[in-house]
């Protein structure tokens, strides 16, 4: 073969390498280009509130996306990465205490983790997102600080599952729905005043007496009618939310039911929620409260209409994926995605 053929056959060969490189190329980037319209929900712990005595979250979520325009696909642990949110442009991971079992955020979509604080953080988990939500002004101000594209995103309440009328068989003096999973300052006060209290919850049995247990789940379409027959709900705050000022989304559904509460004291929902949900800081606080407001249902009925006019304005779901979708739309354009 000749010299002049030899770089003839070259200059084929190499006119064909690079159609194919570019081919390979073109096809990786049609194989990973995210969709900005579909948004994978990816909750880091399986689907189990109805059993849990809480509203479906996610279920809540999904619709509310929805209503602002995205096509939803929701995952859970059990398989957090579907096909069908291969080519999600927007990726909210909702983190439960414990990491992602598996984490594979795409550089060419959004990825934002939801976080509710930093005591359970691994080290550099946070550099595998693009932007930080969460329900925490502490956690906000040391993501901020650190440098993160961040949002407070506060919890919220499903207006659709809690706004429902009171139901005469459901009445009674004292009420607190929540799994025995940690302390609950709640219920060690309640049980220290020797108050009535009525229990729905997991884990309790053998943890407490009896007579106090009076269930282990509400399914979540009769939570609503639950909280607004008690005279008084007991609802349960940390005292780790209290620290970092997180309100507990059984607040707003309670306030959403227009149920009456006392919570042990926390600095944000003196904030949000003023005198309307009065609080206590120990257990005499808390007998004196309950014998101030049992026997007045016009102060109880006042304070629990403030309240409900509060949570249904600005901490239902759909106020949840706007302030979130704030977020995404910065970090588009950070992106230029």
């Amino acid at each position: 073969m000749s010299d002049k053929t030899m770089k003839i056959v070259l200059s084929v060969l190499t006119v064909i390498l690079l159609a194919l490189i570019a081919a390979l190329f073109a096809f990786k980037g049609g194989a990973q280009k995210a969709d900005l319209n579909k948004l994978a929900l990816r909750i880091g712990e399986l689907r189990q509130y109805q059993t849990m005595s809480h509203a479906d979250m996610n279920k809540a979520m999904e619709k509310a996306f929805s209503r602002i325009g995205y096509n939803v696909v929701s995952a859970t642990e059990d398989n957090l990465y579907p096909s069908t949110a291969a080519n999600a442009g927007v990726n909210f991971y909702v983190r439960g205490y414990n990491p992602f079992n598996e984490l594979k955020t795409n550089k060419k979509a959004v990825n934002i983790l939801y976080i509710r604080d930093y005591d359970s953080l691994y080290p550099d988990e946070l550099n595998a997102f693009d932007g930080i939500a969460t329900p925490s002004k502490d956690f906000y101000n040391y993501v901020i600080s650190a440098g993160y594209a961040a949002v407070y995103l506060p919890e919220f309440t499903d207006v659709s599952v809690f706004a429902v009328a009171p139901q005469e068989s459901l009445k009674r003096n004292l009420l607190y729905v929540g799994d025995n999973d940690r302390f609950s300052p709640a219920v060690s006060a309640a049980l220290e005043a020797k108050l009535p209290v009525e229990v729905y919850g997991r884990f309790w049995i053998g943890n407490i007496d009896d007579e106090y247990i009076k269930g282990e789940y509400i399914h979540e379409n009769d939570l609503g009618a639950y909280f607004a027959s008690a005279a008084i709900n007991l609802v349960n705050v940390s005292a780790h939310e209290s620290e970092l000022g997180i309100i507990p989304s059984r607040v707003y559904d309670i306030a959403a039911a227009k149920g009456f509460m006392l919570a042990p004291y926390n600095k944000e929902i003196e904030a949000v929620f003023g005198d309307s949900v009065p609080m206590y800081k120990n257990a005499d606080e808390l007998k004196a409260l309950y014998n101030k407001y049992i026997n007045d249902p016009k102060a109880r009925a006042e304070k629990a209409e403030v309240a409900y006019r509060i949570a249904v304005s600005e901490y239902n779901v759909d106020a949840f994926a706007q302030r979130l979708n704030g977020l995404v739309e910065f970090l588009i354009n950070e992106k230029k995605l």
